[in-house]
């Protein structure tokens, strides 16, 4: 049965999903896929479904933050999705990485209110490990700028953390903020699928230095590296897990 926000049926939907946040990321997604085909659009939530390398994929859009991720989330599983990677943009924290680099999560820091509803706060939101590991393996043969650790997931693009809570960040390793990856792992731990996480940086929060000029063509050279190590990870992962 359809359900209430991806209006398609089961048979539409792989097993293995890429999530985005970006409507265009899922169009530039769906451009390596063979013979994609849009199965949903309704509120803007494209979902594609086609061929890489031989291997049925979806890729689905959650928009932007936890409410709609976890919504989309839920509704994949519905569908029959098992495995999850979301493939999506971040500024960077720690003052090493910047523009054109690639983060991969190896767990969330939960600053956002949608999971607090599933699970307490002391539970953790982590990457299944047979998914980060393909991840990384794939991430370091497509790209010299991997690097992996811990994100964090904030509600409120527009209200910064405070210096003294950046620099705590900092001294203890985090390596990006964005808006969804850890309502993707929670969710999933909740459901009882596997689920993992890259993303391209347009910045560095820490630095000050966000989405800064003249540096859109890097961003977006990433942001396809990014597309192309998470699709790649999930063949593998399709090719090693039980169908």
């Amino acid at each position: 049965m359809a359900q209430f926000h991806i209006k398609c049926e089961k048979e539409d939907i792989s097993p293995y999903v890429i999530l985005v946040g970006n409507p265009q990321r899922a169009e530039k997604a769906s451009l390596l896929l063979e013979d994609a085909k849009l199965v949903n659009e309704y509120r803007y939530l494209y979902v594609f479904t086609g061929f890489y390398k031989g291997e049925r994929i979806s890729v689905a859009t959650t928009g932007m933050g936890a409410p709609s991720t976890a919504i989309v989330v839920e509704e994949l599983v519905n569908l029959g999705g098992k495995v999850f990677i979301r493939v999506g943009s971040a500024g960077g924290i720690d003052p090493k990485l910047g523009v054109g680099d690639i983060v991969i999560a190896t767990g969330s820091i939960r600053d956002d209110g949608t999971t607090l509803n599933y699970l307490r706060t002391s539970f953790p939101a982590v990457s299944d490990y047979d998914v980060l590991r393909t991840i990384i393996e794939v991430g370091v043969e497509f790209s010299p700028r991997i690097y992996y650790g811990v994100v964090i997931s904030q509600d409120a693009f527009y209200r910064p953390y405070s210096d003294e809570e950046m620099n705590t960040f900092v001294n203890a390793g985090v390596k990006a903020v964005e808006m969804e990856s850890g309502c993707v792992f929670i969710v999933s731990q909740y459901r009882g699928v596997k689920a993992g996480a890259l993303f391209a940086l347009d910045g560095n929060v820490f630095l000050k230095k966000i989405k800064p000029a003249n540096a859109e063509d890097l961003f977006k050279e990433s942001e396809d590296t990014a597309i192309k190590i998470g699709l790649e990870s999930m063949y593998r992962l399709s090719k090693d897990l039980i169908k």
